[in-house]
């Protein structure tokens, strides 16, 4: 894999050079700001499989950095992992709110960079995967055979307001129990999605769900948010809970953004479906699992009978 790595500190690029080479990993190109980063990554024959990104830099900030390399059409779903020393971990649900795949706190610890590259390994061979089924849906008639399960949490195309669901948890892992607490979890669930799964393609139906969340993130704009595909056709959201929300006016706004999709839907003859959101769920402070925890209420809850409830055409 090729990382390009950004940041001031020549002391750092010393170090992070020296521990990824250790552990069996192409040394990084390094370079020193976020404008020259910027040059590089503009070009799209320029090829990098994960970028390394410092938060706090003169001039370009990382996190502003991280929002321009997001606009660049070839870099919408290349991992960022954003770079901060623990006095800046302030700025970093900003960054995540930009784009950022994760971060790493400085001085670098070898166990925990190599399980954040192992982790941006894991994204980038699924993001191969999924090209590849999107070449092979060009040449092949039957896809039904090919490719992804129901349950698996795969990247959506054409969906950048999502983060990839073991981003969120790593995310989630990274804050203290009590900023863990100050958060809510949110699921959505594209009710007999299981079937439309059988029924469609496997890209097809990817695009469906990537439809879905786009409709999603537009109904939470207004709040400070982070959204994931979970897997069987279920969304995750983690909200602020400072920021209450009114499950009547989100349904009402779900089904007016999902309203769209109506007439490409109807064409294709697709059957009317049920998104289905759950309670707001948050973690207890003293659980020894908080994240999985909070995350895994939140989908049972909307896999529960009292979830609020909407119609729509699929989308």
């Amino acid at each position: 894999m090729r990382y390009l790595a950004v940041d001031d500190d020549p002391a750092f690029h010393f170090v992070l050079t020296k521990t990824m080479t250790h552990l069996g990993y192409q040394a990084p190109v390094c370079v020193m700001s976020a404008d020259e980063a910027l040059a590089w990554l503009a070009d799209p024959q320029e090829h990098f499989d994960a970028i390394l990104l410092d938060i706090q830099m003169p001039g370009t900030s990382g996190i502003e950095a991280c929002r321009l390399i997001r606009d660049m059409p070839h870099r919408r779903d290349t991992p960022i992992m954003m770079i901060t020393t623990m006095n800046g971990r302030e700025y970093v649900d900003q960054a995540f709110a930009y784009g950022a795949t994760d971060y790493l706190t400085k001085p670098i610890n070898r166990i925990e960079l190599q399980a954040r590259l192992g982790m941006l390994d894991r994204l980038v061979k699924e993001q191969a995967h999924l090209r590849s089924l999107q070449f092979a849906m060009e040449s092949m008639d039957d896809m039904q055979s090919f490719g992804f399960a129901f349950e698996d949490a795969v990247a959506l195309p054409k969906c950048g307001s999502l983060i990839e669901y073991l981003a969120l948890e790593n995310h989630l892992l990274t804050l203290s129990r009590l900023k863990l607490h100050a958060h809510t979890a949110l699921a959505f669930q594209v009710v007999g999605s299981g079937s439309l799964f059988k029924r469609l393609d496997r890209v097809a139906f990817l695009d469906c769900m990537a439809d879905v969340g786009s409709a999603i993130a537009a109904c939470l704009k207004r709040q400070t948010f982070l959204l994931a595909y979970a897997g069987s056709g279920e969304f995750v959201a983690v909200l602020n809970r400072t920021e209450p929300v009114d499950m009547l006016e989100l349904e009402n706004e779900l089904a007016s953004e999902l309203m769209v999709y109506d007439a490409v839907y109807e064409s294709l003859g697709l059957p009317m479906l049920q998104v289905r959101i759950g309670a707001t769920v948050h973690s207890g402070l003293f659980s020894t699992s908080a994240v999985k925890t909070m995350l895994g209420r939140a989908r049972a809850a909307v896999r529960g009978q009292s979830g609020y409830q909407m119609q729509y055409l699929a989308g």
